[in-house]
């Protein structure tokens, strides 16, 4: 795990190490309502050529939060959720994971088999029927097998990215992300295209996502353990670059086809990308509409209880800056530490 030495994380490790974080958390750092984590990738992200950044965690850390999470906390579920929400003595968590990849489910599902530990995953109900390379991970995959020292992108990029080391390559994929991410949807493809023009890759084969997702069948075994399902959108774009139509095809459609292969109703979705200005609220007004009850958001913060709003459930990413001690400062004293 990278170590960081920003204010935060001088805190949570003083804290920690001095037991103070318990302290302060039972008496002037109480809290009441539910603190959402959020991951996308367990396992060690040295082993693929695709998004980095995607991996929150390698298996021995995900077991060391989940054992935490259960030693201290209220680790709930989607039908504990109105009675948290609204009650101002609950101190619960959430567990959640985002996308559907297999990992999820050979390494995440397991651990929280041993812990008894309830989780929420949402699922792009398209990544696992037709199991396409994600636009994240194109983009990565083409910067990296690009065997360039900078990219030239004038049209978008006024300057060159490095990629002279690993740490620059990250930067250069999380900038070119975020112009992505920017831009309206129906030129997203073009975009890639573009990408693949300049890094001189091409666009990345669909073999490389052959191994990827989970099946219906993993995720069928995960729901009859008790593993609760939510939707995610069928192709994963940022609905708020998605005109109406479109939004409310990727809002309905992935619901239709989560309950078809699982049987029952979910009522539960995550916004893709979930920043603020990844949805609107007629996003929020589609997911009503669709049958679902709860909407997740992605940039941080807790739930504080009777003051949340229904559409908006606040959580907190999990990704490699949130070391050890952070995670726990963040559970512990969310009012102070849940901001990404």
């Amino acid at each position: 795990m990278v170590a960081f030495t920003g204010k935060r994380d001088i805190l949570a490790n003083t804290l920690e190490r001095t037991g103070t974080g318990s302290l302060l958390s039972a008496t002037i750092g109480q809290w009441n309502g539910l603190v959402v984590f959020n991951y996308h990738r367990i396992g060690d992200p040295s082993e693929t050529l695709l998004d980095h950044a995607l991996f929150s965690a390698t298996a021995t850390e995900f077991d060391q939060q989940v054992r935490f999470l259960k030693r201290n906390f209220d680790v709930i579920g989607v039908a504990d959720l109105p009675r948290v929400l609204h009650d101002s003595s609950a101190r619960a968590v959430m567990i959640t994971f985002d996308d559907g990849y297999i990992d999820n489910y050979e390494i995440a599902f397991p651990i929280l088999q041993q812990h008894d530990a309830a989780a929420l995953f949402f699922i792009a109900s398209g990544y696992l029927d037709d199991h396409p390379v994600a636009w994240w991970d194109e983009v990565a995959w083409m910067v990296r097998t690009s065997g360039l020292r900078q990219l030239c992108w004038e049209k978008h990029f006024p300057q060159s990215l490095s990629l002279e080391n690993e740490e620059s390559t990250r930067r250069t994929i999380r900038e070119i992300l975020l112009k992505l991410k920017s831009i309206p949807e129906e030129n997203a493809d073009n975009f890639l295209i573009q990408l693949g023009e300049v890094t001189g890759t091409g666009r990345c084969p669909c073999e490389v996502s052959d191994q990827l997702w989970m099946s219906w069948d993993m995720v069928r075994e995960m729901d009859q353990s008790g593993i609760d399902f939510g939707g995610h959108t069928v192709n994963h774009p940022v609905l708020a670059n998605c005109d109406v139509d479109r939004q409310r095809m990727e809002i309905s459609n992935s619901k239709q086809r989560i309950e078809a292969e699982l049987g029952h109703s979910i009522t539960t979705f995550s916004y893709p990308v979930g920043q603020r200005d990844s949805f609107t609220e007629e996003t929020k007004k589609l997911l009503e509409q669709a049958g679902y009850e709860w909407g997740f958001s992605f940039y941080g913060g807790y739930c504080p209880a009777s003051q949340f709003d229904p559409y908006d459930l606040k959580r907190m990413p999990v990704e490699e800056r949130v070391h050890q001690n952070l995670f726990r400062s963040i559970a512990r004293l969310p009012q102070f530490f849940a901001k990404k």
